[in-house]
């Protein structure tokens, strides 16, 4: 793997691995990280279809905070390059959540990182849905 991929790979792993315990603990608070981690400008699609802006995101992230429970669980499997084009890195990952209670889901994501001196920020995601949770 080259330098910049094995970068957003790692991002990729370290990020969700905030989600995780941010959305599973209450108390816990991942603002500063997710702030640093969008870029101005990011946005994403959630699996649903609905499209968020970064502020919408991070209005998420926050309300959410402790709502899955401790029993929150994200795995992050498949990471591979799509396509390169310096400074930009499309990336492919499958995650996995299990929900408090033993519930999974998984989406497919698409997510398009542009490498900068202190690493990869995220520009876009785009997720579909796997295993989307029961109705």
């Amino acid at each position: 793997m080259t330098e910049p991929v094995a970068a957003c790979a790692a991002e990729i792993v370290s990020l969700h691995r905030v989600f995780e315990r941010v959305l599973g603990v209450p108390g816990e608070d991942g603002s500063a990280r997710f702030e640093a981690a969008f870029a101005p400008g990011f946005a994403m699609v959630m699996p649903n279809g609905r499209r968020l802006d970064r502020a919408e995101v991070l209005a998420f992230l926050h309300g959410a905070r402790g709502t899955r429970g401790p029993g929150f669980r994200i795995a992050i499997e498949d990471v591979a390059l799509l396509h390169v084009a310096p400074p930009l890195l499309l990336m492919h990952y499958v995650e996995r959540q299990w929900l408090d209670g033993g519930v999974e889901t998984a989406r497919r994501a698409a997510a398009l990182f542009r490498m900068e001196p202190a690493g990869p920020r995220w520009l876009f995601v785009q997720e579909t849905w796997v295993s989307p949770p029961p109705a």
